[in-house]
């Protein structure tokens, strides 16, 4: 019972985050990818919940990929939920097989593309302006793992974004056992998806073979990975940020303090005026010579090297 008290006292943490983010805004009009799973439904009360805050419209969509034979169980699932709910359900139809034989694509590649591309059409087609997807922790821990047995760059293992255009992610810092807690304690019922038990494809490999043996190491293993997922995030958008700095060239200090501010830097106007003077030239250009260094307070340092910008965390180099 106190596990759900805190979820819930996370909700409505997450529910504020929303609204203040940007995510979520009063008069959004919002389609649900709906599986009729544990995170959809979760998702959906999620932002249903959202209604009694602030004033947003939500429908759900079922995407049929044609890959199961007991997809009626689903679809019937998803008329009772809508009829129980008083929400409007839209049902799209592909053929996953064709396209990934065609394209030669992976299933689950092809089946991603696919169902992407469905939604959207029945977004433009019914007026709204955002989709909301049920990703979670665990699905980004997931693909953390994913992409680094794979090969990828740091950029590469940065987190499944919160935003991306007109699509929105509101459950990604809800781990998935605090989401079937919640619906088991509020007694919402879902489908479970055979499928997902399968080990054909990576993914689900990842997640019924690699988490178990995780957790047995350490139990808190998505928590873990989670924050390191979180830094990585921090840094790359901090080295992102200044190197568009360069890039676009700036022409007045201001830009300089509105990007600090965005890095959550705060130094007096007297700091900012040394180091626009020292590291630009009259023209506005950076400096591309020789490298200087400025400490920004709270263990960073904003570092000119050769006329790449980028802020450092000096606690790093005390391992």
């Amino acid at each position: 019972m106190e596990k759900v008290k805190k979820i819930e006292k996370k909700i409505l943490k997450k529910l504020e985050e929303a609204i203040k983010e940007g995510m979520i805004s009063e008069k959004d009009k919002i389609l649900i990818a709906f599986s009729g799973g544990p995170d959809s439904v979760f998702l959906y009360h999620f932002l249903n919940l959202l209604k009694n805050i602030i004033s947003i419209e939500i429908s759900i969509v079922y995407i049929n990929h044609n890959l199961r034979h007991d997809v009626e169980n689903d679809l019937k699932f998803i008329n009772d939920f809508s009829n129980s709910n008083n929400v409007n359900y839209y049902i799209e139809s592909v053929d996953v097989k064709k396209y990934a034989t065609k394209n030669k694509k992976s299933i689950e590649l092809a089946a991603r593309e696919l169902r992407y591309e469905a939604i959207e059409t029945i977004r433009k087609k019914i007026g709204y302006n955002k989709i909301a997807t049920g990703h979670n922790l665990d699905d980004n821990v997931e693909t953390f793992i994913f992409r680094l047995l794979r090969g990828t760059s740091v950029t590469g293992l940065k987190s499944i974004p919160k935003i991306r255009e007109n699509i929105v992610r509101p459950i990604l810092d809800f781990e998935k056992s605090e989401i079937l807690s919640f619906l088991k304690n509020k007694n919402y019922k879902y489908i479970i998806d055979y499928t997902n038990n399968k080990n054909d494809y990576t993914r689900n490999f990842i997640r019924n073979k690699i988490f178990p043996d995780f957790e047995n190491i350490n139990p808190n293993f998505r928590q873990k990975i989670d924050s390191l997922i979180k830094e990585i995030n921090e840094k790359e958008n901090c080295k992102l940020t200044f190197s568009n700095v360069y890039e676009k060239t700036i022409n007045h200090k201001d830009e300089l303090i509105q990007l600090l501010k965005q890095n959550n830097v705060e130094i007096s106007r007297e700091k900012i005026n040394q180091i626009y003077k020292s590291l630009f030239l009259e023209n506005g250009k950076l400096q591309n010579e020789g490298s200087k260094e400025f400490y920004l307070g709270k263990n960073k340092v904003l570092q000119n090297i050769y006329g790449e910008l980028k802020i450092v965390n000096t606690l790093d180099n005390n391992l």
